[in-house]
């Protein structure tokens, strides 16, 4: 439901235009090197690097935020990011993709999200009325559950009719335009710490977070889970338009078909998650998800039709996000409100480390000769282990 609030609809504007140069950005990327050099390997590298600054900035983004102007971060990370995505359009246009170029580039592009992530959360209470916030955020999230349907569909479909690097250059102008609408907002008066003191905080904080995330057994069996569970997905996920256009030989329209049917089970996940989560204990609920959506992808080994693909995909995201859900749920009740946004961001370190590694290993699989078989067989047993584990663990038996 929208709200009735001229800044925020500002802010939602801004986020859904991003969020629509993210999916172009998504899709015409790997598309890009598969279609230059053939090379899995590659593609599935430029996606891995792509999360690493999720555990390098994400505690920073966290202290930008509460340090500085959030509009001013908000814009200035916009259009950063429209720079970077002209230097990553220059270094796809040579005649030979430097890596060392084209991994640097990414590696920026990346960086801006984590940076400016907070600063997008922590303003909209700012921007909104208290009573207004459920409302917020169900409209942020509305996008995020409807482009996980529409966005790989649109993206596909403008790639296919414009090209890889045109669907780059629309963006960068998504940037641009999202700076602009975000210039709208509220400017708020904000005493900017020294850096000095925000580095000296940042450790400190760090330091306190993580040390209480590793005391609470249940908080930290939860994101060793993670951990396991984002290596054997991103093993897969970083090389599905590989196996879809390259090993299937399907057309664009028809991978990104099969996401699109993925962003469905997400979806309804969304709309039931809160009476599931209810309803089972969060220990149960955690370690069944993972243990089915481990089984689930096996289940990719039967049959290579495009939209059973997409069907048990979207059975693997059902069961992924209620995952996801439930340990937010659980984080949220029971770390205290003044540590929680530190054990977010250590936890979602530990949680995510795994995944450049995962991306890079499946890579290295497929360009060793091994098939996407091996690939698939290996990223559902170790997810499906990952949920056995999590059942003996602290976390198995969380009431």
């Amino acid at each position: 439901m929208f709200i009735k609030n001229r800044n925020f609809s500002c802010l939602w504007v801004g986020f859904l235009i991003s969020s629509l140069g993210d999916w172009l950005y998504r899709i015409a990327l790997p598309l890009i090197i598969l279609t230059r050099t053939g090379s899995a390997y590659h593609a599935a590298t430029t996606f891995g690097i792509s999360f690493i600054p999720w555990i390098v900035f994400s505690l920073v983004g966290g202290s930008l935020a509460d340090n500085y102007a959030k509009k001013k971060i908000l814009i200035i990370g916009n259009l950063f990011a429209a720079f970077v995505s002209l230097l990553l359009i220059f270094v796809l246009m040579r005649n030979q993709i430097n890596f060392v170029f084209l991994y640097f580039a990414v590696f920026l592009l990346a960086s801006v999200d984590p940076l400016i992530h907070p600063s997008f959360q922590s303003i909209i209470p700012e921007i909104v009325d208290v009573k207004q916030l459920t409302g917020a955020n169900a409209a942020i999230q509305i996008i995020d559950n409807t482009l996980s349907i529409i966005g790989p569909l649109m993206g596909g479909s403008l790639v296919t009719l414009l090209g890889g690097s045109n669907a780059l250059w629309i963006e960068l102008v998504s940037f641009l335009i999202t700076a602009v609408t975000l210039s709208g907002l509220p400017k708020y008066e904000v005493k900017e710490k020294q850096i000095i003191h925000t580095i000296k905080k940042l450790w400190l904080d760090v330091v306190e977070g993580a040390e209480y995330s590793i005391h609470q057994k249940v908080i930290f069996s939860g994101s060793m889970m993670f951990l396991f569970t984002n290596f054997a997905l991103n093993m897969f996920e970083a090389n599905f338009i590989f196996y879809m256009t390259e090993s299937l030989n399907y057309p664009i329209f028809k991978a990104t078909s099969a996401m699109a049917l993925g962003g469905v089970g997400a979806l309804i996940a969304g709309l039931l998650g809160s009476r599931i989560v209810n309803y089972f204990k969060a220990g149960f609920l955690l370690s069944s998800s993972t243990l089915l959506a481990g089984l689930s992808t096996l289940l990719l080994l039967i049959n290579t039709n495009y939209i059973y693909i997409g069907t048990v995909l979207g059975i693997v995201s059902f069961f992924g996000t209620i995952n996801v859900i439930t340990y937010f749920t659980l984080r949220q009740k029971t770390v205290p409100k003044q540590l929680l946004g530190r054990v977010v961001s250590v936890t979602r370190m530990v949680s995510y480390a795994s995944i450049p590694v995962g991306s890079w290993f499946g890579g290295v699989l497929l360009a060793h000769g091994q098939s996407m078989f091996t690939v698939i067989l290996l990223a559902g047993s170790i997810r499906t282990l990952a949920g056995l584990g999590a059942k003996l663990s602290p976390l198995g038996k969380e009431e």
